[in-house]
Formats: structure tokens, sequence, C-alpha cells
């Protein structure tokens, strides 16, 4: 009803407004449907993507609807959603639409497959050299991810996301059932539950709250299960401060930010660039006791370490910088500070002390556990003065280099590894020393998890500091034991298979050979043409190993071979599992390339 006292003239003006705006009301859905869906393929096509939907509809007040959209790489890889949800609100004049809530509904992304260490790329001169840039994608990834981390939390529309599933290859890697962030008192809040779905499922919630002072407070929570189907809680709190800084392209995790982990106090801080991009953060832990972590971390997170007697204690400082712009420019650095440490008892689950003799070891393979007796009484175990010395140094240069200086961990190493990824693109080498892959062999097993990198380089640690082995007898039992083909375990056991003689007495070529064949041993014959010989790609990676070997100055300068000339002749097993006769009825030799 209009105001009575409204002249004639006024009122038939507010009638003509009114039915203008109902007009635009009812004009803008069919309007704004295209440009939102041009804008749509624009901003996915700006960074890579293609997208595209089965239909786009709006609706009024402001509702938008997407069914089946689907942002995809040109390899497929991407994400697919049965619906996105979307409420606009009207600003400004003219108005422009803005975001008010999102959600989403069926959500599958689909990522690479993490390559296993048989994937990695060989040891060659080919790679991306020192001073290269890091990939194109890894930078484009890097700065998608500053950027997604400066958006304004507390201006962003409210979201909720349900049924996200992440694959990874062809497996499940993680499941998000429901995910919400809401503006609380001029803060944001984010709630969300879901699982780890590979190896064993792991549920987890978080709940987080970032204030309007920018104080960040919230804990995540974990089931954590063991192979027996029970669960264990693990509650991660964070109390800190958090602040971005558009302008400077800067988030930063305040200095002195606490993080308990299952009650085990860190403190922590850490800076995420727009310029690199680059992250630095620096991490410490103070008096820790052995008591204390087996108290605050469950007994599957723990492993074999859940029950080492260890008395004394730690204080541990480990910080990185991470510069994509320039990836030999990483840094990191890790030392543990011991305060009387020492093992006490017995460690019933490890049994340390039987490393310093003879022993039966129970082996953990991909495919299961094999034994072998490192005495004697086994005709194959070698001592290490009798095992070939171009062996002993082809494998310590290619697997270790640092072997004899590091004590356990080479921070070095992972500074190369992490340039040469960064450089790659994709995950090209590991950081793994030989005392860390004895860990895993004798105690651990092939599972990739976090806690299971946790505890092998923890067990590399004790090894080397608490235990009296010497670096001749690591070595000694690592050559031993470690697989160079299908269920062939040791030095002997290698050298008998493929050239059908005694560990010590290996030509160079063959010693070569048999270290190439170490990182990926169930396809030892994917180094071999069909004829018997080297591939020229094997013969490269040799004659890289040998060259490092002139360089750390284990084999003489004149010794080193010409790629070309490298040559090998497969006796013994080896031989009839590369080419069967005809009649022959050997199987089990070796796996399918």
């Amino acid at each position: 009803m209009l105001p009575a006292s409204w002249s004639p003239r006024a009122r038939r003006l507010a009638l003509v407004i009114v039915l203008a705006l109902v007009v635009v009301a009812l004009a803008l859905p069919p309007l704004l449907a295209p440009w939102i869906g041009q804008r749509l393929r624009a901003e996915a096509a700006a960074r890579g993507f293609e997208a595209r939907w089965g239909s786009l509809s709006f609706a009024w007040p402001a509702h938008l609807e997407l069914r089946d959209l689907a942002v995809t790489r040109p390899d497929g890889r991407g994400a697919t959603v049965a619906r996105v949800r979307a409420d606009l609100g009207l600003r400004g004049f003219p108005p422009r639409p803005r975001l008010a809530r999102l959600g989403a509904d069926d959500v599958r992304i689909a990522l690479p497959a993490t390559p296993s260490a048989e994937d990695e790329s060989p040891l060659t001169d080919d790679r991306p050299q020192r001073g290269a840039p890091a990939a194109p994608r890894v930078r484009a990834a890097s700065s998608q991810l500053v950027e997604a981390a400066l958006l304004p939390a507390r201006r962003l529309p409210e979201l909720s996301l349900t049924g996200l599933v992440v694959t990874r290859g062809d497996s499940s890697f993680a499941r998000l059932d429901a995910f919400t962030l809401s503006r609380v008192q001029g803060g944001v809040q984010l709630a969300a539950t879901g699982a780890f779905t590979s190896d064993l499922p792991v549920p987890f919630s978080i709940a987080m709250q970032w204030h309007a002072d920018d104080r960040l407070q919230g804990r995540v929570a974990f089931d954590v299960p063991d192979p027996a189907g029970a669960t264990h809680p693990l509650t991660i709190t964070v109390d800190g401060g958090l602040t971005q800084d558009r302008r400077a392209g800067r988030v930063r995790l305040a200095d002195g930010t606490r993080v308990e982990v299952g009650g085990l106090p860190l403190v922590m801080g850490a800076t995420l660039e727009r310029d690199g991009p680059r992250f630095s953060g620096a991490i410490e832990v103070e008096g820790a006791t052995a008591a204390g972590v087996q108290r605050a971390l469950p007994r599957p997170v723990l492993g074999p370490l859940a029950d080492l007697p260890v008395a004394g204690s730690w204080d541990w400082r480990a910080s990185l910088v991470l510069d994509v712009g320039q990836p030999d420019s990483c840094r990191f650095t890790a030392d543990v500070v011991p305060h009387g440490l020492a093992i006490t008892g017995s460690d019933a689950n490890l049994r340390l002390a039987r490393l310093a003799g003879p022993f039966v070891a129970t082996l953990h393979v991909p495919r299961g556990t094999v034994v072998r007796d490192l005495s004697s009484a086994n005709p194959h175990f070698r001592s290490l003065d009798r095992i070939a010395p171009e062996l002993r140094d082809a494998v310590v240069t290619n697997e270790d280099g640092g072997f004899h200086r590091h004590r356990g961990f080479n921070t070095a190493a992972l500074e190369g590894a992490m340039a040469a990824n960064l450089r790659a693109g994709r995950f090209e080498r590991g950081a793994g020393t030989i005392t860390m892959q004895l860990a895993r062999n004798l105690f651990l097993g092939h599972r990739r998890t976090l806690s299971r990198k946790g505890q092998e380089v923890v067990l590399a640690w004790v090894i080397e500091h608490l235990t009296p082995l010497s670096k001749d007898r690591l070595l000694e039992i690592y050559l031993n034991v470690i697989e160079w083909g299908p269920g062939v375990h040791g030095a002997d056991e290698g050298a008998r298979f493929y050239f059908d003689k005694d560990a010590d007495d290996l030509t160079l070529d063959e010693a070569l050979f048999m270290t190439v064949v170490v990182p990926s041993p169930s396809r030892w014959r994917s180094r071999l043409a069909a004829d018997g010989t080297l591939r020229p790609w094997a013969r490269a990676q040799m004659a890289f190993i040998a060259r490092k070997m002139a360089e750390r100055g284990v084999l003489d300068p004149a010794r080193v071979p010409a790629a070309d000339s490298l040559r090998v002749i497969l006796r013994g097993e080896a031989a009839r599992a590369f080419a069967p006769p005809a009649d022959s009825t050997v199987t089990g030799l070796a796996d399918p390339l």
C-alpha cells in the first residue's frame, strides 16, 4: 500500500520502479547463468584445466546449481562433482553477483599414483642439473597453493561439502564425509570428518577456529587402527597465531605456536610466501623422554619402539627452508641433543644386542617375510672382507654415499633429494640411508605410511647412537640381507644367481650390474635386451656409479669404464630364468616386468 499523501505522479513512478525491479529479477537468472558458465570455463582454463558439466541452472532469488561437473587436466586427473550449489548476493551498482554460500556433494578427486621405490629414475647424468629451476608444473602447483592460503578466509562464502573421495592411482587415498566453513564472531570456524583410507583406514575429525584477533585454536582427532582391528585415539591440539598479509603475499604461523601431540608438547612456527614460492618453518621439543612419548602416542604409531626401554631425555630441533624458485637453496636441519640417553633392560621386540654377533634374521620384504641365518651355518653368509671391494663400494656409492660420515640420517642427502624432485617435477630420489634401509628390512616392513617412515628414522638414530655396532658391522649385515632378485638375499646368493660365482670373485662390471639391481630387484631382467646384452640406459647408470666411485677415491680413475665397454654374461639360475630352454618348466624365478 502506497502512502495516501503521495501524488498520482509519484504513485505512477513508484509503480514503474517496482515493475522494473520485477522485470530485472525475472530476467537476471537466464542472463547470469551463461555469464557464470563462461567465467567458470575461463578460470579453469587459466589453471590448465577443462571444465564441463551436464546442466547449469539459476533460480530466484539467487541460487545456482551445476550437475555432473568435471574439472580435469589433459592427462585425465582432476575432480568430478555430482552437484554444486551456490547462493549469490548482489552488491554495488550496477549490481554484481557475489558468492554467499557454496556447497558440493559427491566429489571425486584423482591424484597421480605415488611411484614405488622400483619406479625411481635411473641415476644418470641426464637428470636436471644443479642450478636448474623447478619443473613448471611444480611452480604452478606451488603458486596455486600459496594463493589458496592467501584467500581472505574471513570474507569467504560459507562452505559445505559432503562425500568427497580422493584417489591416488587406482586406490582410495582419503575420504571427507563432511566439511563446513562458517563465520563466527568476526572469525571463521572449520569442521570436518573423514578418514585416510589407504592401507588401514584412519578416521579423523577436525575442529578449528581462527578468531578475529588472529588467534588459531583447535584440535584434530584420529582413531589409529592396529592390525587386530582395535583403534587407538590420538589428539593433536593447536594454540597459536595465524596472520595473512595479502599485499606482501605472506601467511605466517606465529613463532611459539604450541602444538600438543597426544599430550607431547611441541613449539613451532612457519611462513608461506608468494615470492618463490617459499616455505620456511621450525619445530622444537625440549626434555622429551621415551616414557613420555610412549604414553603420548598410540602403539600402532610407535610400532616396535613402543616398548623400547630408554633412560634419559633429549631435545629435538628441526627446520626447513624450501624455495621452489631456487631448488638448490633448500635447507633442512635436524638436531637431537641427548641428555644421558641409554637403552636399559631388555628390548624384547627389537633385541638390538643380537645384531653384534651371529643371529637369525626375519627379513621384511614387499611380499611377506623370509628368514636368513647370518652365521657360518649359512654357506652364503659372507663377512665384509669376503665380499668383493668393488661391490661393497659401488653399493655404498649408489645407495648412501655419506654412509661413513652420517649417524643414521643424512640431512645433506635429504636436501639434495628435495632439490632433485622439485627440478624433475616428480618423486625421483629418496634420502634413505643404509641404516634406515636396514631398520626397514629387519624390523618394520615396507608399508608406505608416515608412522613407518618416522619409526625408520628413529630406529636408525637409535642403532647408530645407542648401540655399539660399528659401520662395518652394519654394512656387513646390510650386504647379507638385502634383496638382489626374487627370493635372492645377500651378496653371495646374488653373485651365484647372476654369475654362478662367489661374492668375492666379481669383476667390476658384474659388481656394477648387481649394484643397479638393488633398487628394483624384481625387475632385474629389464636391464637386459632380448639378446642378453645390457641396455644402453643400464650401461649409462653403471658408468655413472663408477665415476662417482672414482670421485670418492674408492676406485682408481684409470679403471673407470666407458659405458659402451660394459659387459656382463648371465650364468646359473639367472641365465635359465632369462632365456629358459623350450622344454624348461622353470617358474617363479622372477616377477613379471
